[in-house]
């Protein structure tokens, strides 16, 4: 298994000048970064790439879904905003060899309500329907999706495995898959284990905080039925720390991080990783 950490463990947004902080997540011993991509004008991947290479860190690109980046709507600009921004973020995740470009790519964070059904399913098909055009884009790059399922105070579409899948079958490309995030999971799958097996061979990426978006270890998730789903579907793919810093005051509002986890995020990090390793190796 390959361990990552989020650059929103630092800060936000991330820009490709901030190598200092790329170094500290290799000398921390991490395998990989993943770069959120707020703004991709920000990220010079021609800049990153040696970068990287020196540090012998791989990367894993995620994208961030709020605004107008909104593929279940039925303005036509506001589409055509997110086409863009999801096609910047492939053709990023390419350069930068990241084979997946992970996140809700179906809606903004955000957007949960209680609408009609038939509003619902208006949008269902919208998002379907982009999805499948975006998954063409991405294959042509060599990158494929992953689908985050969210939390229902985030999403209203698509919360757990089996609305993923629904999803999924619905568009019907080889070139879409799912990425899982623990803390959503924690609080919309019943049991870990079977949600993992249910994504089997579809699982791209998975990343991890404890319950409360704390130090890996620290919470009451399921790290047993975590590791014992991983393994029964021979998980082939990444495992990032995703949580964020009450020092990125705007992100952290959004995310409602408002006390430190640990006494620096490097201790965050350094502890996420420690107990990463150790519960890997268990038997």
């Amino acid at each position: 298994m390959k361990f990552g950490a989020s650059t929103w463990l630092w800060t936000s947004p991330f820009t490709s000048d901030k190598v200092e902080l790329l170094q500290k997540i290799a000398e921390l011993g991490f395998d990989f970064v993943e770069i959120p991509v707020e703004n991709p004008g920000d990220i010079d991947a021609k800049a990153l790439v040696p970068v990287l290479r020196d540090l012998n860190l791989e990367a894993v690109v995620c994208t961030a879904v709020v605004g107008e980046r909104d593929l279940s709507t039925d303005d036509p600009q506001i589409r055509q905003t997110a086409f863009d921004y999801f096609e910047a973020c492939i053709v990023l995740a390419e350069a930068l060899g990241s084979n997946c470009l992970a996140g809700p790519l179906y809606a903004p964070v955000g957007k949960s309500r209680l609408p009609t059904e038939a509003l619902r399913q208006a949008e269902w098909e919208r998002s379907a329907n982009n999805l499948r055009q975006l998954a063409s884009k991405a294959g042509e790059h060599g990158v494929r999706l992953g689908l985050e399922p969210l939390n229902r105070f985030e999403t209203d579409m698509i919360c757990t495995v089996e609305d993923a899948k629904r999803m999924l079958a619905d568009v019907n490309s080889p070139h879409l898959g799912i990425a899982l995030d623990s803390f959503h999971m924690n609080i919309e799958e019943v049991d870990f284990c079977a949600a993992i097996k249910q994504a089997g061979e579809q699982l791209v990426h998975v990343q991890v905080s404890d319950s409360h978006r704390g130090v890996p270890g620290d919470g009451n998730s399921d790290w047993a039925g975590l590791r014992e789903g991983l393994r029964a579907i021979d998980y082939k793919g990444k495992l990032s720390i995703e949580s964020f810093s009450p020092d990125a005051s705007s992100l952290a509002d959004a995310v409602c991080i408002y006390q430190r986890f640990a006494p620096t995020q490097d201790e965050f990090a350094q502890r996420g990783l420690d107990f990463l390793r150790r519960w890997w190796a268990q038997a």
